[in-house]
């Protein structure tokens, strides 16, 4: 787990790490990172993530890029759950309106990052 937006998950017998796409976490170092942190983990750990990476029928197509750094960007789930909407639900992760469309915004007092 790198933190509430980003993770490693095992496809096709290799490592992936994972951008989720459309919001943003709190980075190490920064208040509420172990909530984050912690809340995706436990929300994913030891269960099946379906990712789909940017370009392949994700809400971010074309607003992304389908890779960032060393990671894939990508619209996550479990099962029919989207992983980043879970994240925005929880407070633990902030909708990124520049990447996400606004798909994330709850409310007017949704956290958003510009």
């Amino acid at each position: 787990m790198s933190d509430g937006d980003s993770f490693t998950m095992e496809a096709d017998g290799a490592k992936v790490r994972v951008r989720i796409r459309g919001i943003d976490a709190p980075e190490r170092g920064q208040a509420g990172y172990g909530q984050a942190a912690g809340a995706l983990s436990n929300m994913i750990d030891g269960k099946t993530v379906h990712c789909l990476q940017v370009g392949e029928g994700t809400v971010c197509d074309g607003q992304s890029r389908p890779t960032s750094r060393d990671r894939i960007v990508a619209q996550c789930f479990l099962e029919k759950v989207d992983i980043a909407g879970q994240m925005i639900r929880s407070g633990t992760a902030c909708d990124w309106a520049k990447f996400s469309g606004g798909r994330y915004k709850i409310s007017d007092t949704t956290c958003s990052r510009k």
